[in-house]
């Protein structure tokens, strides 16, 4: 009897312990799981206006994505990227973002400055992170601690407009403005850099939509500015039209989309010599630039016309990639307070765009702009000051 009963002991203490091997495995299972997929999503201008900064940003994100997901380890999460369209407007943000929300994104990504400040509440209490790959300015920098700008600093790049009148000598500007705050903070630093120099200076901001700027400039032309600072959209290439048909023979200058298709098309030429904002691959890291933009012309049958919207969100995509390989290796800490800790330590990450780094206040440095000619329709050439 007592050998019967310590067989019987012995089987049940083998079953107990199968069952606790089989618990372990499923527990496992069941964490990596969880941690499986990770979304991702983007909210950018698809249609509408500024299109260039929302159409060929989301497929650099997308090959960075599929770039990511090809090679990574079996211990490394999936990534799904999911698209909105804000159509350049702050009041889509919020819908945008809520349909995002429905599918659990973890990280945000969005072109717009209000529309980044339109979510960036609603971020922090979901616990989610936030990425402007577009802008990144004083405006950003007083928004809580979840939102990163990886991306040319906007005051930086306004100022050298600003630098060159100088150079150059004009003493009397008039700098009109789309009424976002990119282009709002694009015309104010000029004006306060233009102040402190001492060169006359008139700020004017035009609601959206406008294109009739006929008796505007009828009356710009009795003042004689020998400068106009174009700082807006696909619009002002009426405006540009408009002063050109009126005489106007004064120096223009414009912000960093001029390369809008439409923007050439509504000038209808005028915009050819045109001074502006804009980066290329030699301003940033010339090799891995061009060889992302050969994959992005494989991949999508097209280079993007304007480069450096999908170059900067092809670095800050795979920045925040490089931090989310290790998210397995994560200790007890909720996924925003990882990841933003992680995000810190990025030191001279080698991008298309050149060696980035990031502050503890979540902004970047490393991404520097130029100034370009428009000379034809397309192209441009560099400004030599």
């Amino acid at each position: 009897m007592k050998y019967k009963k310590m067989k019987i002991f012995g089987s049940y203490q083998n079953i107990s312990r199968a069952i606790l091997f089989i618990g372990i495995i499923l527990l496992s299972f069941m964490s990596c799981q969880k941690e499986k997929t990770i979304n991702i999503g983007y909210i950018g201008p698809l249609s509408t206006r500024a299109t260039d900064l929302g159409i060929a940003p989301s497929k650099a994100m997308k090959l960075a994505v599929a770039e990511y997901n090809e090679d990574r380890e079996n211990n490394e999460p999936r990534i799904n990227l999911i698209i909105e369209d804000d159509k350049w407007e702050e009041k889509e943000a919020i819908p945008a973002y809520e349909r995002l929300r429905k599918q659990d994104v973890k990280v945000v990504f969005i072109s717009n400055t209000d529309g980044t400040i339109a979510i960036s509440k609603r971020i922090k209490n979901d616990g989610v992170i936030l990425v402007n790959p577009t802008n990144n300015d004083a405006i950003l920098d007083e928004l809580n601690h979840n939102v990163f700008r990886i991306a040319k600093s906007t005051e930086e790049t306004h100022s050298l407009v600003a630098q060159r009148i100088i150079n150059l000598g004009l003493k009397n500007v008039l700098i009109i403005h789309y009424p976002n705050d990119f282009m709002t903070l694009g015309a104010k630093v000029c004006s306060e850099l233009l102040d402190e120099a001492g060169i006359k200076n008139k700020v004017i901001c035009y609601e959206p939509g406008k294109i009739d700027f006929l008796e505007d400039f009828k009356a710009f032309k009795k003042e004689n500015y020998d400068s106009y600072l174009f700082f807006g959209y696909k619009e002002y290439g009426y405006a540009m039209k408009q002063a050109r048909d009126l005489g106007i023979k004064a120096k223009f200058f414009g912000s960093t989309v001029l390369l809008d298709k439409n923007f050439y098309k509504n000038s209808e030429g005028a915009i050819i010599g045109t001074e502006f904002l804009f980066f290329t691959p030699e301003d940033g890291n010339y090799f891995l630039a061009n060889k992302f933009l050969d994959k992005y012309e494989k991949s999508f049958g097209e280079k993007p016309f304007s480069v450096w919207p999908a170059m900067q969100a092809y670095d800050a995509m795979n920045i925040v990639i490089s931090k989310l390989r290790k998210i397995n290796e994560k200790e007890d800490l909720k996924f925003d307070d990882w990841l933003r800790e992680q995000l810190y330590k990025t030191r001279y990450y080698e991008g298309v765009c050149g060696n980035i780094s990031i502050s503890y206040q979540g902004n970047s440095k490393g991404i520097y702009f130029s100034l370009f000619e428009y000379i034809s329709e397309g192209k441009y050439s560099k400004v030599n000051n």
